[in-house]
């Protein structure tokens, strides 16, 4: 069956042997500054789902033979004939590219078996991508532990007790639900608009912890930041922190889902008033904010993944103005991570490394590049202000400049790390940095 996308007529300029916008149109300058068009904007979206459907494409070969797997594709392939841009959301999100990325890294099955946790999990995708298309359908979906149900980008049911490792969701005439052997259904409320591209959603709990044995339906809380920037708050996906082993979904409480609100509403109002086209930027590339707190934070301040693009991990800061450079910081790695489906910006050899400013262990090159080009972002944030008279940006604008300056020297000692387009990025980058002078 065929999993790509429908087609559609190009929006993007025409583009050089990279696949990045023709040179002319000067793709490396606009993205070094964080600040990259609407065109170049569609080209790192396209390549992103293209990367993850062409992983998917590779998978379908080594599971297609299973019942369950056939079973999911089924499905997509129902919603993409009825709803392509819920089906190319889908694809595009940083859920989608977190799991592919790790079936892939498990490579085909041995012995021809077709089982297994990774490749079940299609069943979820499919099962959210019909959830948020309104389809009627039926479909067995894998129980983590036989406790978590997770559909990406959607939410979980949780139950009281481990039970059977599967069971059914499905919708009908008379509503959405999860079926698990043993239990009665948990009802699933269907929500009209969810505020997130690609159409409706499922909202709502129908039922609370642990009644009558079914469990609780926890959905992915969506906010709204503007009339085209959306979120979701997910710290329910199991591969939210993009490491190798799964996480158990952690619900947000109440007062904490009402803080973040409170946060980003206060930072995206920062941004959209003082920092417009990083605003727009944000808001087309942003979709998943994971929420720090507890097991999740591993000490970080903010983290973003390569193969979950689109999605930025903050701690509860509640300087409005340092989580507004927080997802500046965050976006420009997405950004970077996408090109880097496009264009291959190094080719250092397996094991190249090297003093970092912001580590106190050396670094890969891939590291430093992205290193300077984030921190040179959040410089310019700080930059633009201090320029509006926030006494208080002198000193991350200073700090900033000087750890992406240092990167940048660092590799431009390493010439050889980089390739003919690295080193076009890294002219942009020098050259920003020069025009602060």
């Amino acid at each position: 069956m065929n999993l790509r996308p429908p087609s559609s007529a190009p929006s993007s300029p025409p583009a050089s042997p990279s696949g990045l916008p023709d040179a002319r149109q000067g793709p490396w300058g606009p993205l070094a500054a964080g600040t990259p068009g609407p065109a170049l904007l569609d080209a790192l979206r396209t390549a992103r789902r293209n990367r993850n459907l062409l992983l998917l494409r590779v998978a379908h070969r080594h599971h297609r033979a299973d019942p369950d797997w056939a079973a999911a594709v089924a499905l997509l392939a129902e919603v993409r004939r009825a709803r392509p841009a819920v089906h190319a959301e889908l694809w595009g999100g940083p859920e989608a590219g977190a799991w592919l990325a790790r079936l892939a890294a498990a490579g085909p099955p041995a012995g021809g078996d077709t089982t297994g946790h990774l490749p079940a999990d299609l069943a979820r995708f499919a099962a959210a991508a019909a959830l948020r298309a309104g389809l009627p359908f039926r479909i067995r979906v894998p129980v983590a532990h036989g406790a978590a149900l997770v559909l990406p980008g959607t939410g979980a049911a949780v139950f009281a007790a481990p039970g059977p490792r599967t069971a059914i969701v499905h919708r009908d005439a008379s509503g959405a639900f999860v079926v698990r052997d043993g239990a009665p259904p948990l009802p699933l409320r269907a929500a009209g608009a969810s505020g997130v591209a690609g159409g409706a959603g499922v909202a709502g709990v129908a039922g609370g912890a642990g009644d009558g044995g079914a469990g609780r339906w926890w959905p992915v809380p969506r906010l709204r930041l503007g009339p085209h920037a959306a979120v979701r708050l997910d710290t329910l996906d199991p591969l939210r922190l993009g490491g190798p082993d799964p996480l158990p979904p952690r619900p947000l409480a109440p007062d904490e889902e009402t803080a973040w609100r409170r946060r980003l509403q206060a930072a995206w109002q920062i941004l959209t008033e003082r920092h417009p086209e990083r605003a727009r930027t944000i808001a087309q590339t942003l979709r998943v904010v994971v929420p720090l707190a507890g097991a999740d934070a591993n000490g970080w301040r903010s983290a973003s993944f390569a193969d979950a693009t689109g999605l930025a991990a903050l701690s509860p800061v509640d300087d409005p103005v340092e989580l507004a450079a927080d997802l500046v910081h965050e976006t420009q790695h997405s950004l970077l991570y996408a090109a880097m489906d496009l264009a291959v910006l190094l080719h250092a050899p397996h094991g190249a490394r090297t003093e970092a400013p912001w580590s106190p262990r050396p670094r890969p090159p891939a590291a430093l590049l992205h290193g300077a080009s984030a921190f040179l972002v959040t410089a310019a944030f700080w930059r633009t202000e201090r320029r509006l008279g926030n006494p208080a940006a002198e000193r991350p604008y200073t700090h900033w400049r000087h750890t992406a300056g240092s990167a940048l020297a660092t590799l431009a000692a390493h010439q050889e790390w980089t390739t003919e387009e690295g080193r076009r990025l890294l002219g942009a980058l020098r050259a920003l940095l020069a025009s602060w002078d």
